[in-house]
């Protein structure tokens, strides 16, 4: 493991242990899932963001397309106008 992933390593389990009845029925997955989504106090734009890159870093570019587009169609009615397709791709 480097540096990095050590220290997201270290985070994880303690938030599991922090926020979990019993830490070791938690994956990774959720309590990270859960750390971003407390980090950024609960913004579905900023989650989605989220989300989108990391598809986009690991290469699933036609699925990013689609849940883009899905994205936009779900939540238009309550984002400000320029955050639609303002991602950084």
């Amino acid at each position: 493991m480097n540096n990095f992933e050590n220290k997201l390593f270290n985070l994880i389990q303690d938030h599991k242990k922090e926020c979990f009845t019993d830490p070791n029925t938690a994956t990774d997955e959720e309590a990270l899932g859960i750390m971003i989504s407390q980090y950024f106090k609960w913004d579905g734009n900023k989650i989605f963001k989220t989300s989108y890159n990391a598809f986009e870093d690991s290469n699933f570019h036609s699925l990013n397309e689609k849940f883009e587009n899905l994205w936009e169609k779900e939540v238009a009615w309550i984002l400000e106008p320029n955050q639609l397709g303002s991602l950084d791709k």
